[in-house]
């Protein structure tokens, strides 16, 4: 009980945290609630660990942890992410099968054998722990700025078997907090986990919070290569040519000598 309650208080934190990160991070800058700009690179790589509580299908509730790495890939708003996941579920067993499994070893008898293996295998289905390969979209609302929220969805694969298989989906809603070349992350998430064990099918659902830092490496899009033209100078007029300049000398003189040669003829 203690745990469930404690699970529920850090999914509480957190969903408080994400909420109030999310409308500071579309506000942070002039508002527009999609918008196209672009990381330092398209590529990331990441890390997380989170905790949340996993319930089964008949009521049966228990704390869940993860640990994940993935990289990703979005150049703009649309990108796609693919990851490992390591997940545990402690889902505490069923009473009436444990009940039923101490009344069978105390009377023991070869009849009985099967509904011995058939409690076991009750009790054994609840808790377990998985590595998924979790694959599936994303899409960032602000790429690139200080806060970007973000959503995804995808789908998980444990192991695909004719004996047993184990899958899950999933929906997550997150904030990304940028740096330079570097960013850590917030994220909500709910999935349902489907497992096919020993011919039975078990269905789980999970909510949980994790948290993780992330880095930008490769090249940086190819939109934030291009080099700004370089600015074209003024073109300098043209100096005067010197004969220009000579005709505008003499222009004068020869005014000057019609005007002597008119006094000089009027004296006469």
């Amino acid at each position: 009980m203690r745990s469930t309650k404690l699970d529920k208080k850090i999914i509480f934190y957190l969903l408080v945290s994400l909420f109030t990160l999310f409308p500071f991070s579309l506000f942070a800058e002039p508002f527009t609630l999609i918008g196209e700009g672009t990381q330092t690179s398209p590529f990331t790589a990441k890390i997380g660990v989170g905790a949340g509580q996993a319930e089964y299908q008949y009521g049966l509730a228990g704390r869940s942890e993860t640990f994940r790495a993935g990289i990703e890939y979005n150049p703009r708003n649309l990108g796609f992410e693919l990851g490992v996941n390591r997940a545990s579920y402690f889902v505490p067993q069923d009473r009436s099968t444990e009940m039923a499994s101490a009344m069978i070893l105390s009377a023991p008898s070869f009849e009985n054998f099967g509904y011995y293996f058939a409690a076991a295998a009750m009790i054994d289905k609840v808790t377990f722990s998985k590595t998924f390969l979790d694959l599936g979209p994303t899409f960032h609302f602000r790429p690139g700025s200080k806060f970007d929220p973000y959503i995804g969805a995808g789908l998980g694969i444990a192991d695909m078997g004719a004996k047993q298989s184990t899958l899950r989906a999933y929906g997550k809603l997150g904030v990304r907090m940028n740096f330079e070349r570097s960013f850590v992350f917030l994220e909500i998430e709910g999935a349902s986990i489907n497992r096919h064990f020993q011919g039975e099918k078990y269905i789980y659902g999970e909510g949980s919070g994790i948290f993780g830092f992330g880095y930008y490496f490769g090249s940086g899009s190819a939109s934030d290569n291009k080099e700004t033209p370089p600015k074209k100078e003024k073109e300098e007029e043209p100096a005067p040519k010197q004969e220009e300049i000579k005709k505008e000398e003499v222009t004068p003189s020869t005014t000057s000598t019609t005007e002597e040669d008119r006094s000089t003829e009027e004296s006469r």
